[in-house]
């Protein structure tokens, strides 16, 4: 990774307490540094997850830097005793290992917020003098209106939820809003009850819809407390795209977070899932990139990366880093269905059924891989399997993880081209609420099945976007475009008829004139419905036509005498270059590779 010049990892503060128990003091002065450095403009910083990746291993800063892409580390420990606090700091180039900068603070532990601000001032400093211009306030750290003895009790409790298991976040939870009772104008506390709620929605421990209404009294305070605290407005547009459905203020609530915290990686991550499911594909993904960025150990900014290429199709890279994701966090379930998806759509059920037993099993493993061997089944056309996970998966609708399993049954059933069963879940869960609804409409896969031309099912979709951009810029597209609604629909169905039945895209001369002029359409015309309607550009909508052509020539035992090139001329394809660089792209691998591995 490129080392950024204005950039720095802070690593977790090493815990040098007589009591082990205070680690989370020192992680959570490590955390407010990071946080006051992120309101920076220009300046670089990684976030919790990616720093803290590197908690008690002994990696030279050198490889920590090409990890992270920055220029600097800063290193440091912690020791508190009874009321006194001592803080060591070091910053440390990436590229040759010098150290910029070092010191000491002996401190009583009443000026805890002022260390953590000089350490802040002075960094931001080293690296404006080292690295180029940066614009910053006078003071980095806001002091909480609170205790030092509360605000440890808060750090105490923010600890145990970032270990990520359902006993501690419920201790966690606990200590939390034992603090909203006890010092209730304490925003941070409000803020951090509601993010437990939304790691025991994530968890399976509680439904979404539960958690997100269980934590937003919280937020509401928090915010009338401190409007200017970015935690605040991140949870707020992550609330309003979830259970409000309200992608304006989605949209509005984040960015202003993002204002007020240039740095916020979770912002840009929820900013870039709003503007996608809104179809603003480009604009979202510039965020997901920029979170990444920020984040690059995080195993959900490299999932949402990998989901960004699949709303556009772009496998090769989509499925990297999903395998990327999966190498970074195994036991992360919530990404591997969603690969299921892309994999059904990549013609590669067979990969599926192993990547699904590839899962290692722990909890919420035997549903993951229930979906996924459900949907390639469906893919497969084995109906009799899939009926099998059908009834399984159905018994699941009533569990706390109701609203996950019925988002994929729609998938399934519309698959299996079971039109109404799929709108019955759909219904149940624009019904609910049910955040994962949101989804549906940019997704790819459901684009090729007929669930799309129901007019309920768009209806459906219409009441999920009543608050949102897209719906007016839809509009506007509908009314500027050669197209109503249903002609859209109606052509992109006799399209699909002609592709299948006439096979046009073996004429390797095929034009889109061509073949407008077998539709009987102007090529403006037929232009607009395969890009702006279908979300592809002629050629690949063509070659990926072409490319299952040629998979089915060359399993054909009858055609092993031919070689791979004139399978795929056969095809339609009219160039070595366009064939093996497009096989590559949708694969990962070469057409030899590829059949090798078929025949095995």
């Amino acid at each position: 990774m490129t080392l950024h010049d204005k950039s720095i990892a802070v690593l977790p503060f090493v815990n040098m307490s007589p009591d082990a128990d205070n680690e989370y003091f020192s992680d959570g002065m490590t955390e407010e540094i990071i946080n006051a450095l992120t309101a920076i403009k220009h300046l670089k910083v990684t976030a919790r997850t990616s720093s803290f990746a590197f908690k008690g291993r002994a990696t030279d800063v050198r490889s920590i830097g090409k990890q992270l892409g920055v220029i600097t580390v800063l290193e440091g420990s912690v020791r508190k005793a009874g009321n006194r606090v001592r803080v060591t700091a070091q910053l440390v180039r990436t590229d040759d290992g010098f150290q910029l900068w070092s010191r000491s603070f002996d401190r009583d532990l009443e000026d805890i917020f002022a260390v953590q601000d000089e350490i802040s001032l002075s960094i931001a400093d080293q690296i404006r003098e080292n690295f180029g211009h940066l614009e910053f306030q006078d003071q980095l750290i806001q002091v909480p209106n609170v205790s030092v003895s509360v605000y440890e009790r808060y750090l105490e409790g923010r600890s145990f939820l970032h270990r990520f298991n359902t006993l501690d976040v419920q201790r966690g939870l606990s200590i939390l809003e034992e603090l909203t009772r006890t010092s209730p104008d304490f925003a941070l506390a409000k803020v951090g009850v509601q993010y437990a709620y939304n790691i025991m929605a994530a968890a399976g421990l509680m439904p979404a819809g539960e958690s997100l209404a269980k934590g937003k009294p919280f937020l509401d305070e928090a915010l009338a407390i401190d409007e200017k605290l970015p935690e605040c407005h991140h949870s707020l547009g992550w609330h309003s795209l979830n259970q409000d459905w309200d992608f304006i203020q989605a949209v509005h609530h984040l960015k202003r977070a993002i204002e007020l915290r240039p740095g916020y990686a979770d912002a840009y991550q929820k900013l870039f899932i709003t503007l996608a499911l809104e179809g603003k594909l480009k604009e979202a993904h510039k965020h997901i990139e920029t979170a990444l960025q920020l984040d690059p150990l995080a195993p959900l900014n490299n999932y949402f990366i990998s989901y960004s290429y699949y709303l556009t199709q772009e496998f090769e890279l989509s499925n990297k880093h999903f395998e990327y994701t999966f190498e970074l966090e195994p036991s992360f379930m919530v990404g591997y269905s969603i690969y299921g998806l892309s994999l059904v759509l990549q013609d590669r059920p067979s990969y599926l059924l192993e990547r699904a037993k590839a899962i290692a099993h722990i909890d919420g493993s035997e549903v993951e891989q229930l979906i996924m061997s459900t949907l390639a089944w469906s893919k497969i056309g084995d109906v009799q399997e899939a009926e099998v996970g059908i009834s399984q998966l159905e018994s699941q609708l009533k569990g706390v993880g109701r609203e996950r399993v019925r988002f994929f049954l729609i998938y399934i059933e519309s698959i299996l081209g079971r039109v109404d069963k799929a709108l019955h879940h759909v219904e149940q869960g624009v019904q609910f609420r049910e955040p994962l609804m949101t989804l549906l409409k940019v997704d790819p896969l459901l684009k090729t099945t007929a669930l799309v031309a129901e007019r309920k099912y768009q209806e459906l979709l219409k009441t999920i976007y009543l608050k949102s951009d897209t719906q007016e810029s839809t509009i506007e597209n509908q009314e500027s475009g050669p197209f109503t609604q249903a002609e859209t629909v109606h052509f992109t169905q006799r399209l699909e008829r002609l592709m299948q039945n006439d096979k046009p895209y073996l004429n390797p001369s095929l034009s889109l004139r061509i073949l407008a002029e077998a539709l009987e359409l102007h090529p403006n015309k037929l232009s607009w419905l395969i890009n702006e309607s279908i979300g592809q550009n002629f050629n690949t909508y063509v070659n990926a036509f072409r490319l299952d052509a040629f998979k089915t020539l060359a399993l054909d035992p009858g055609n092993r005498h031919l070689t791979l090139l004139g399978l795929a001329y056969d095809s339609g394809f009219n160039s070595k270059t366009v064939f093996n660089s497009y096989f590559k792209k949708v694969e990962g691998m070469t057409p030899r590779a590829w059949l090798k591995q078929k025949l095995q």
